[in-house]
């Protein structure tokens, strides 16, 4: 956002602290800006680069520590974000207490970390803190270098009015070809669905960068790695590319051609990516809503965020689709059969059914299972079976329902019979519904909420991004204890 900052005259002491008032002041979201005090003329600066480290005031030097972005977090509030370190000004500890500290923290768009602007006189601003309502203010009038930055009480002294210096675009790094944005970065290439190794060089040679990856429907593919200015970090992901991208069936949308990758993070970098086809080894997922790439959010599969603790070599290729059973995996050629034709001697299709089964009797749906391992193997690859994650679902006494536990209407317990046949076929089976019962019940009632979408839409079947990455750590555990995935495969 581009605007020259706005003068409007107004009495300070009137300033309301939960929202920004009609006099508040725009800056330029793409620049860089010293931040003078003006009773003292000296700048705002970060003391290092480590959360907690003190923001003070020193003689103006436009160094890269007296150097800062403001972030928009939305509503007329901003982040002070520094180009030194790459951290946000904080009030620390969320203290509301007049001649609190101010620090610089790791950017979490917490609301002690988030300021609104206000125009004072003369082209200078308050800089006033969204949680606590005090501005930022030069301890006890301090004209000295290294006197620490506090918040106090908004009065409209000289020694919280700053002067913000606009020094220009912040300095960046071209981006790879196919690539557009800032934060975040997306990246599109024109390739046929299969399986690619994506080399990518993370950093800026100017500043801190924090940078994740997500391929194709929100599939994270690397959780966020940090590096320092002029600091650079290269990793390989491999990426399975399909059409549709997201639900096999197009639930919820086709998504776009071709491999789509997105550079998030707290301050995303990315100087190079290189794209190759390859046909490794395929990790194969068979299942429902519980499992699938899930494209809007914030619903996640588990096989969703699976990918993120796998090193290059093993692609996941996620076949799981909202709403199926046992027996419409079977019968969808865009599903299992799908999943069985692609299969070749070195893959490994694991098969998660049993939430919609709820009228399937337990002879059906021990066919249905034994289908689909006698499959895999025709195929060539091996066939892990993986017991549906529990619900949600307390009785009075605080335990887990019988329905929670996959006892369908019919009376069928479809995890003992899954269980059966994985003794029946010799066939692996990891038991996600006894590991994730454990789970839910170690975390109590309340507690357990975080692992669902209970609190954002009332559901206890479908997975938060928390629960989800829970459930694929557990399921990833498990592999590598069943000698079902190399521990070497592991990040």
């Amino acid at each position: 956002m581009r605007s020259a900052l706005v003068l409007v005259l107004g009495a300070v002491a009137a300033l309301a602290p939960t929202a920004p008032s009609a006099q508040a002041a725009t800056v330029d979201t793409t620049a860089t800006y010293v931040v003078v005090a003006r009773h003292s003329g000296k700048a705002m600066q970060v003391q290092s680069t480590a959360d907690g480290g003190a923001v003070v005031q020193s003689t103006r030097t436009d160094s890269a520590a007296q150097q800062f972005q403001f972030v928009d977090s939305g509503g007329g509030y901003y982040r002070l974000k520094s180009r030194h370190s790459g951290k946000v000004v904080d009030i620390a500890s969320a203290s509301t207490a007049n001649g609190a500290n101010v620090v610089q923290w790791t950017d979490r768009n917490a609301t002690n970390q988030q300021f609104s602007l206000v125009d004072t006189d003369s082209g200078h601003v308050g800089i006033v803190n969204r949680n606590s309502g005090k501005a930022l203010d030069v301890w006890e009038r301090s004209t000295a270098d290294g006197a620490r930055v506090s918040q106090y009480d908004v009065n409209g002294g000289a020694n919280q009015q700053w002067l913000l210096v606009r020094l220009g675009a912040v300095p960046g790094d071209p981006l790879p070809a196919g690539c557009t944005g800032t934060g975040p970065i997306t990246c599109r290439y024109d390739v046929a669905p299969g399986h690619y190794d994506v080399t990518v060089r993370l950093g800026s040679s100017s500043r801190a960068a924090n940078t994740g990856i997500t391929a194709e429907a929100r599939r994270r593919v690397l959780a966020a790695v940090d590096t320092g200015a002029g600091q650079f970090a290269e990793r390989v992901v491999t990426v399975n590319v399909r059409n549709p991208e997201g639900q096999p069936t197009g639930q919820a949308g086709t998504g776009t051609p071709g491999l789509n990758l997105v550079f998030d993070g707290r301050s995303p970098s990315v100087v190079a990516v290189t794209v190759r086809q390859v046909r490794p080894p395929a990790l194969f997922l068979v299942g429902d809503s519980t499992v699938c790439d899930q494209s809007v959010a914030p619903y996640t599969g588990w096989g969703q965020t699976l990918p993120a603790r796998l090193r290059e070599g093993l692609s996941v290729a996620n076949y799981a689709d909202s709403g199926e059973s046992s027996g419409s995996v079977l019968s969808n050629s865009t599903l299992f059969p799908a999943v069985r034709s692609q299969t070749r001697a070195g893959d490994t299709v694991m098969i998660q059914v049993g939430h919609n089964d709820k009228q399937t009797s337990a002879t059906a749906f021990r066919d249905n299972l034994t289908r689909m391992v006698r499959d895999v193997r025709a195929a060539g690859g091996t066939p892990v079976l993986v017991t549906p994650p529990v619900r949600r679902l307390f009785d009075s006494s605080g335990r887990l329902t019988g329905t929670a536990w996959h006892i369908n209407g019919v009376g069928a317990n479809l995890p003992n019979e899954m269980k059966a046949v994985a003794r029946a076929q010799s066939t692996p089976l990891i038991d996600l519904t006894t590991l994730s019962a454990n789970l839910v019940q170690q975390l109590g009632v309340t507690p357990s909420e975080q692992l669902f979408l209970t609190r954002e839409k009332g559901d206890n079947t479908h997975f938060s991004e928390y629960g989800a990455t829970a459930m694929s750590n557990l399921v990833l555990d498990e592999a590598v204890r069943l000698g079902v995935i190399p521990s070497t495969q592991v990040r």
